[in-house]
């Protein structure tokens, strides 16, 4: 859910009942984590959002598919779909709408709005909640910082292309969205490889907006041909690839829990310097946040195909 009538009709709806609102990373966006009510992003391992905080009335899920149940632990949850066979599919305690977003929303505001006012003013409450979810976010190092400096350099209406890399999971949950339709992930496909074509056909849908895809080596390599395509056609997105000259996961997963049995995860890459060079599009080396800040803001505005190249370590896993 992120068409703009939706977001609407679920902001109007929130207000009125002062209800906060979280997001899964196919859905961040929808209302600004400046908002007051906005919990951020859903996150993959450990959140305590319905199970271990004060329980909720009810659970309104919004174009979910609820693909972590367990979460919910013994919720109520109004489920609003438009498709039948996705409403109460994963969690048995569900009762299904099934209805377009935009217009189930804007039929139960309507409804509750009828029926009872207002309710007061809940950002006390509200801040509470978010800092027992702080409390046990597993916030690492040096995936934080990173994700930081590319929050700096990014406008608010950039447009975040979230590939299937370390820095590319650890945004679903930790990166500010500010505006709709402004981060955008390969959902429950999981393509490794997607980051970079999608970005050049976001910024190919808008041109005026800012568009950076996040990329780790392995993936890239999957599609680094496209770099002809961005300086063929001027399609000045920027990709930022963070390279550990290996699969990352899966190669400190095989370290951590086998052993150091590695196999096939470690890579052999090209100097991507000479690649980005060989191809016409610039090419940057930043080492640390602080150079991939600056180095992405000059890029967003000299507004040219750019490849900033960002050499890292093994990194720790967020997922524990």
């Amino acid at each position: 859910m992120n068409s703009s009538g939706a977001n609407e009709a679920l902001l109007k709806l929130a207000e009125h009942l002062q209800a906060p609102v979280i997001a899964t990373a196919e859905g961040r966006g929808a209302i600004s984590d400046r908002h007051y009510l906005s919990l951020g992003g859903l996150r993959l391992r450990n959140d305590p959002i319905a199970r271990d905080d004060p329980k909720f009335d009810v659970i309104l899920a919004v174009g979910t598919r609820m693909a972590f149940p367990a979460l919910l632990d013994g919720q109520q949850v109004v489920q609003i779909d438009i498709d039948p066979a996705e409403l109460g599919r994963n969690y048995e305690n569900t009762l299904g709408v099934q209805a377009d977003a935009r217009r189930g929303l804007e039929e139960l505001h309507r409804e509750v709005a009828s029926l009872t006012p207002a309710r007061a003013n809940r950002q006390t409450e509200i801040d509470q909640i978010k800092a027992n979810r702080a409390a046990t976010a597993l916030r690492v190092e040096p995936q934080d910082s990173y994700l930081a400096a590319i929050r700096a350099a990014m406008p608010d209406d950039g447009i975040l292309i979230s590939g299937m890399t370390q820095l590319g999971y650890y945004s679903r949950s930790y990166y500010p969205v500010y505006q709709p339709k402004s981060f955008i992930t390969s959902s429950y496909s999981g393509n490794l490889g997607y980051a970079f074509p999608t970005a050049l056909g976001a910024k190919v849908a808008q041109p005026e907006k800012a568009v950076v895809a996040l990329s780790g080596d392995g993936g890239f390599l999957f599609n680094s041909q496209e770099l002809a395509t961005a300086a063929q056609h001027g399609i000045n997105v920027v990709v930022v690839l963070f390279n550990d000259n290996a699969y990352g996961n899966v190669l400190r997963d095989q370290v951590t829990r086998f052993n150091g049995r590695a196999i096939g995860a470690e890579l052999r890459n090209p100097d991507f310097m000479k690649l980005a060079e060989a191809y016409g599009v610039r090419g940057v080396r930043a080492q640390g946040p602080e150079q991939l800040e600056s180095s992405l803001r000059q890029a967003i505005g000299i507004d040219a195909p750019t490849l900033i190249e960002v050499p890292v370590e093994m990194m720790p896993s967020p997922f524990e």
